[in-house]
């Protein structure tokens, strides 16, 4: 056997590594939709119907190979291309079409010959591609080369001992056990098969049917156009190469067949600090990486958990009493693929035209995110009550349980039940009721006698009026005080912790107290003349009823003549009813309150027809509303005069019971006074003189009357002589406006009044008051406040939002003192803003006390007090101790003075959250940019803000500038420090303002900022810091990241 060459193909027109580097061209002028294609990871299929298999070729034509440097068996160094012995060029492999043996064979050779040629052809080139593609390049060529024609000596060896099958297509065991060494790159392996001429020539052709699958037509036309372009004796593609290409697939994927993120869930849960955590399962069609923009809410921050779909929602303030509804947005985004600069606006052209066709979808997707935060911690109501101060006396009508109800409730603003019940010392015969407030829609359930229920959603004011209209009554002393207990539940369902309650003293009798009535007679009657009233005075006792059910009025049988009778004259607004029994008999029925019955008494009239006696009895008897009768029937006078002309004396019945308290006002001295018989309906003169009993320090004063024409002149403290012509009535009127005072304790005074008509006739019996003195009772005040905090540089806080003040004798004030006590600090201020100007001024001493002055109603120093502020410079957490005390006009104070408290804090500092610029936004030298796209600052105790400040920190570079535009509306004003790289933000306004003023400022470099290794950019960090009206600053810097290219 003839010595076999060499089987590797000799390179033509020059060296191997020039063949690479024009083929390595030739793959970067291709098309890159084709690469990334046909780089995809999915891959494509396609069937091959080649008919090199299907020819039969004669086993007697040798395989020979040229000895020169062409290569001998017909292959061009074009892949995929063939070429015969003789040179003509047959088809490319992947044409599809078939050697058939119709076809007339060239002239010089057999077509057995020509069949023989090209199945050892393709034998070399699957033997030549599976060598190449293990072999290693630094080895001997020829090693390589003896090696190669070792393997060829072998095959033919085999090939001449063992005959083929006819009509069987067996593939060369070294070529196909190659070929599946190298399974990820597509080889086409041509199995050669040698058969006899006769057999050939019987045996009919039948064609071969190739396998078909699925293929992506896009794939299959750029592998064809490509296909030229690969060598299988190239190098194994390198990961960077793949890399790459894999990029250049996904840009194309984003631009030009890009789909929307889908989200497939939102949950959310709450934890115990109060947070809410958001799961957002969210991913992209085309495996793109997403990123997310959060749209700050209103009431808190959310942030993203690093490397997570989960976001953490912190509320500004903690969630108390009813559910925050919380709604923001999130920017789902899968734009990391745009490309910067010129490029990036030819990518965002293409992909704009691809969503105009509706082959891609937008880049980003907005999930709106809503849920409530739940309350972390639920306050309970208070309830502070104040009892009555008076007590009640046993069988006496109802009286008002309670003189002051406050509820105070951080969280709640309604409430929505009470419960009120008798505790210690209850008694059957106690009784609770309720008389509902005007305006109150609160609805009541009597469960007992002792236990009233309130139910309704109402305002705690609503609540408190309704607390106050309780009343209570008894009718068994039992012990001396009763315990009234009070739970209020809010409409959250929170009741106080601690019930309330309030104390009710009860006295009483040994017996009911019987009533009674002490009267006096009319003016006497005169023949002939009009009825006179009965009385001239009514006024019924009784200690343990406020209210009479009879009165009976009758003449004594043994005084009354014929003609004598009793009548009655109804006062307009009184509707005791009236029984004329007889004519000497008047019966006044219904029950009614003590001063109607007296009304109706001084209503009824006495008229006679004949003398008789010259007086005659009276008797009346009282019932009251307990059913007691009084004891024995109250006697008076009417008496009968002849009906002549003559002069009768005059007569003067003063009314008054003066009782003046020790320091107060004076007080008058009648409530009215009658004169009868002047002469002509005319007076010339009175004296008014303190008699028995008389202590030092009683005076008569006088209160002018406009227009009065009498003259008062004070004969000395105790005398008040009048003078002057005038008629009974204006002389009723100066007396009328009398007063009187003391400033000593005492027995009753007994004041004369003694008057002259115009003849000079005087009353021959004076009329008789009593005054009266008592010692001057002490206010009270009780201060019903949560303790205040005072932030250190804010306003001052109120130090007593609710304060009540009781004075039973004194409706005026003089004055008021609050004082700091325990806990005062240097710095400490109290302050105080009139609410009504000029009644209540204030003067504070500079250390711990203000002091509040001027004659004003208890009601404007209660409003004084509670304006009055707190205020500190230091001291934080230390609380301050607030006593208040007030002076009544008698000069006493309070025995037991209110009190407060207040606490300080040092102010809160403001945090910021800041982000810069979108993933792959990256600015050239000379680009400006907004580096804070979003700037989320939070102040629990500040709503406005008085300044801020961006450095950029790091990699300043002279050149670099911060700039800031103002914005319309805003008062903010901006400086920059060109040296330091320092913009400065001044000027008073709200926190939303600064995060627009922030998200306004722009960045521009005029300088790269960078060395020579500085390939990627050189990033600028720049910090955020804000301060508040208390001037304290963020402690930790809003920091973002600018990251500038060439």
């Amino acid at each position: 056997m003839s010595e076999q060459p060499s089987r590797r193909p000799v390179t033509q027109g020059g060296t191997r590594p020039a063949m690479y580097i024009g083929r390595v061209g030739a793959l970067a002028v291709s098309l890159g939709i084709g690469f990334a294609v046909a780089n995809a990871a999915t891959g494509f299929a396609y069937a091959d119907t080649d008919g090199d298999s299907g020819g039969s070729v004669s086993a007697s034509a040798p395989a020979t190979r040229a000895e020169s440097g062409k290569p001998a068996s017909g292959l061009s160094t074009d892949r995929g291309q063939t070429t015969s012995p003789a040179g003509g060029a047959t088809g490319a492999a992947g044409d599809g079409e078939s050697d058939g043996d119709d076809d007339p064979a060239p002239s010089g050779r057999t077509t057995t010959d020509d069949d023989a040629a090209e199945a050892e052809a393709l034998s070399r080139d699957a033997d030549s591609a599976a060598d190449d593609s293990t072999a290693d390049d630094s080895a001997d060529a020829d090693a390589e080369e003896s090696g190669d024609a070792e393997d060829v000596s072998a095959a033919e060896d085999d090939t001449d001992d063992t005959p083929a099958p006819t009509g069987e297509a067996e593939a060369t065991p070294d070529v196909a056990t190659r070929a599946q060494q190298k399974p990820t790159t597509p080889v086409r392996t041509t199995t050669a098969t040698t058969v006899s001429g006769a057999s050939a020539e019987a045996a009919p052709q039948t064609p071969e049917t190739g396998t078909v699958t699925s293929a992506n037509v896009l794939s299959a036309v750029v592998s064809t156009a490509v296909a030229p372009l690969a060598d299988p004796e190239l190098p194994a593609p390198s990961p960077v190469a793949d890399a790459v290409l894999a990029w250049v697939r996904r840009l194309i994927t984003h631009t030009f067949f890009n789909k929307t993120p889908v989200v497939r869930s939102v949950e959310t849960e709450q934890i115990l600090t109060g947070q809410v955590l958001i799961t957002i399962d969210a991913y992209d069609p085309n495996g793109d990486p997403l990123t997310y923009e959060i749209v700050q809410p209103d009431t808190g921050l959310v942030v993203r958990v690093p490397a997570t779909n989960t976001f953490l929602y912190t509320p500004t303030v903690p969630v108390l009493g009813d559910p925050v509804p919380v709604s923001f947005d999130v920017v789902i985004r899968d734009d990391s693929e745009h490309l910067t600069g010129v490029l990036g606006g030819i990518q965002n052209l293409l992909h704009a035209v691809a969503r105009f066709f509706r082959l891609a979808q937008p880049d980003n997707y907005t999930q709106t995110v809503a849920f409530d935060a739940e309350p972390i911690v639920a306050v309970p109501p208070t309830l502070a009550v104040t009892g009555r101060l008076l007590p009640y006396l046993v069988g006496a009508d109802p009286v008002n349980l309670l003189s002051l109800a406050k509820i105070v409730d951080l969280d709640s603003p309604q409430m929505s039940e009470a419960t009120v019940t008798i505790g210690v010392g209850r008694q059957d015969g106690d009784q609770l009721r309720y008389v509902a407030p005007e305006g109150v829609t609160i609805d009541v359930e009597q469960v007992n006698d002792h236990t009233l229920k309130l139910t309704g959603l109402a305002s705690q004011a609503d609540y408190e009026k309704a607390l106050m209209a309780i009343t209570f009554s008894t009718t068994d002393l039992g012990l001396v005080a009763r315990t009234v207990d009070f739970t209020i539940t809010d409409e959250h369902g929170e009741s106080n912790l601690v019930p309330a309650f309030s104390l009710v003293t009860v006295l009483g009798l040994p017996v009911d107290a019987p009533p009674s009535l002490l009267a006096a007679g009319g003016l006497p009657y005169f023949l002939g003349g009009a009825p006179v009233p009965l009385l001239s005075l009514a006024q019924i006792v009784d200690v343990d009823s406020a209210s009479m059910q009879r009165v009976l009025v009758t003449m004594s049988a043994l005084t009354r003549v014929a003609g004598d009778k009793l009548g009655y004259v109804a006062p307009a607004g009184i509707t005791v009813g009236v029984n004329q029994v007889d004519d000497w008999t008047i019966e006044l029925t219904g029950v009614h309150s003590r001063a109607d019955y007296e009304t109706a008494l001084r209503a009824i009239t006495f008229s006679a027809e004949s003398l008789g006696l010259l007086a005659r009895t009276v008797e009346i008897s009282l019932t009251d509303a307990d059913g007691n009768n009084s004891l024995t029937p109250t006697l008076v006078a009417a008496t009968v005069l002849p009906g002549v002309d003559v002069e009768l004396p005059l007569i003067v019945t003063p009314v008054g019971l003066p009782v003046h308290t020790i320091g107060k006002a004076p007080v008058k001295l009648l409530t009215s006074v009658g004169i009868a018989n002047a002469d002509d309906d005319q007076l010339t003169g009175a004296v008014v003189s303190i008699g028995l009993n008389r202590v030092a320090g009683d005076t008569l004063g006088y209160v002018a009357v406009e227009g009065n024409p009498i003259t008062v002149q004070q004969t000395n403290a105790w005398t008040l002589t009048l003078s002057g012509t005038a008629t009974v009535e204006q002389y009723q009127q100066a007396l009328q406006s009398i007063t009187f005072s003391a400033t000593a304790l005492g027995l009753p005074r007994t004041v004369t009044i003694t008057v002259t008509e115009s003849d000079g006739d005087t009353n021959p019996a004076p009329g008789i008051v009593f005054a009266n003195s008592l010692a001057p009772l002490r206010p009270t005040i009780v201060v019903t406040a949560v303790p205040q905090t005072h932030t250190i540089g804010r306003p001052g806080v109120v130090i007593a939002p609710v304060v009540t003040i009781e004075d039973l004798d004194s409706p005026v004030l003089t004055g008021a003192t609050v004082a700091l006590g325990v806990g005062r600090q240097v710095g400490d201020v109290l302050a105080y803003a009139p609410p009504t100007p000029g009644l209540i001024t204030a003067s504070w001493n500079g250390t711990d006390t203000l002091t509040l002055s001027g004659p004003a109603s208890v009601a404007e120093y209660e409003a004084a007090l509670e304006a009055v502020t707190f205020s500190a410079t230091g001291g934080a957490g230390v609380p301050r101790t607030v006593t208040i005390n007030v002076v009544d006009d008698s000069g006493l104070s309070a025995v037991l003075p209110g009190a407060a408290a207040a606490l300080v804090k040092n102010p809160d500092r403001p945090t910021v959250v800041t982000v810069g610029l979108p993933d792959l936004s990256f600015p050239s030298v000379g680009d400006p940019v907004t580096p804070i796209t979003s700037a989320t600052i939070v102040d629990t105790d500040s709503s406005v803000l008085s300044g801020a400040s961006v450095r950029i920190s790091e990699r300043f570079t002279t050149g670099d500038t911060l700039a800031y535009a103002a914005v319309a509306g805003v008062p903010i004003a901006a400086t920059f420090d060109s040296a330091t790289g320092l913009l400065t933000l001044t000027g008073t306004a709200t926190i939303a303002q600064y995060k627009q003023a922030l998200q306004s400022i722009t960045f521009r470099a005029t300088r790269y900022g960078g060395g020579l290794l500085d390939v990627i950019g050189v990033t600028r960090t720049l910090s955020v810091y804000v301060t508040d009206d208390t001037g304290v600053s963020n402690t930790l810097p809003g920091v973002v990241a600018v990251t500038v290219f060439r």
